[in-house]
């Protein structure tokens, strides 16, 4: 405990000092582009096997999901299970698991969540750190967010995801393509296997977006599915 106390202080004052980033307790807060961001409500959840975490200020929200619901980093972007999601007021979504249009970046989103630590009571808390690089789902708008830190946020429940789906349904394509890619055309389930591919890729285009044409070109490369 005095380890993780020393670290969350010198994390505190790192921050305060060089970015001149305030702090209370309980707080979620960091630069959202480069600028000062507080959240002015926060709270967090255990939602599907995983940590979600929301903090909210007057121009949009924040949500941090995790994969996993124990202590430890999740790295984000293509092919994470853990996801961070910002959206505006004007209810424009900004997604890890959207990809840049190549006009804007070839940079992927990336990021990063940290859970600290997680304190037991009634309500349990909450502690961790987060940055992230999102983009919108044309993938022509990106939102960035360094320097994050939660603290002591209530795991009191009742949230839910403001995601689109494409992370699932980038999931849901990762696998059936591994699953058609570990046959061959004299397989008996070949043409199954491909079809399969294709309406999962087809589901990640219309949750996600396909801006640099990459997902309609392996799905015109498929054809007919016919060995």
């Amino acid at each position: 405990m005095k380890k993780f106390l020393v670290l969350i202080l010198t994390i505190l004052t790192v921050v305060s000092c060089g970015d001149e980033i305030e702090f209370n307790s309980p707080a979620m807060q960091g630069k959202k582009d480069g600028n000062f961001w507080k959240a002015i409500s926060y709270s967090a959840d255990i939602d599907n096997g995983g940590f979600l975490i929301e903090g909210e200020d007057n121009n949009g929200t924040v949500q941090l999901i995790t994969n996993n619901d124990v202590r430890g980093t999740f790295d984000l972007g293509e092919g994470s299970r853990s996801e961070a999601i910002y959206v505006d007021d004007e209810g424009v979504v900004y997604s890890t698991a959207f990809d840049p249009d190549p006009s804007l970046t070839l940079y992927p989103a990336d990021g990063q969540i940290t859970v600290d630590n997680v304190e037991d009571g009634d309500p349990k808390l909450i502690t961790g750190t987060f940055w992230f690089n999102a983009y919108s789902a044309d993938g022509l708008k990106v939102v960035n967010f360094s320097k994050g830190i939660y603290y002591k946020v209530s795991l009191v429940g009742g949230l839910v995801s403001s995601g689109s789906g494409c992370l699932e349904a980038t999931q849901a394509s990762n696998t059936a393509g591994q699953n058609f890619a570990a046959t061959d055309p004299s397989m008996p389930e070949y043409t199954d296997l491909c079809n399969a591919y294709k309406n999962a890729l087809m589901g990640r285009i219309n949750a996600c977006g396909d801006a640099s044409g990459s997902l309609q070109a392996i799905i015109d490369s498929l054809g007919d599915c016919m060995p």
